[in-house]
C-alpha cells in the first residue's frame, strides 16, 4: 500500500494562468528583447524568447500599461524561458493581466 504520510520533495507550484502577452525583457546591458509570455503565476512566468541568458540573470519585464517588474531567469531551454518575480504578483495584478492578453 502506498503511504502519503511523508513530506513532498518539492514545494507545490502556484497555479498558472494561460496567457499570450507581447512584452519585452529589459536586460542589464541595456538591450530590450521582445518576448511572448505564455503563462504567468504570482511567482513567475514562462515566455518564448530568442535570446540566450544565463540562469540567475536579473532583468525587468515590461507589462503593457502596467509597468516594469523585476525578475530573474530560472531556466532556459529551446526558446522558452522560466523566470521568477523578485516580488510576487498580487491576485489583483494577476487578474489585470488577463485584460492585457492578445486576441486569439
Amino acid at each position: 500500500m502506498l503511504s502519503l504520510k511523508r513530506e513532498p520533495r518539492f514545494k507545490p507550484r502556484d497555479p498558472r494562468m494561460s496567457a499570450s502577452i507581447a512584452s519585452a525583457m529589459l536586460l542589464p546591458d541595456g538591450r530590450e528583447v521582445p518576448i511572448c509570455i505564455r503563462n504567468v503565476s504570482s511567482g513567475g512566468f514562462l515566455a518564448e524568447t530568442k535570446v540566450v541568458l544565463d540562469e540567475g540573470t536579473p532583468f525587468g519585464v515590461l507589462f503593457p500599461a502596467r509597468g516594469i517588474r523585476r525578475a530573474q531567469v530560472r531556466w532556459l531551454e529551446s526558446g522558452m524561458l522560466g523566470a521568477a518575480f523578485e516580488t510576487p504578483l498580487t491576485m489583483q495584478e494577476l487578474e489585470s493581466l488577463q485584460a492585457t492578453e492578445a486576441p486569439k
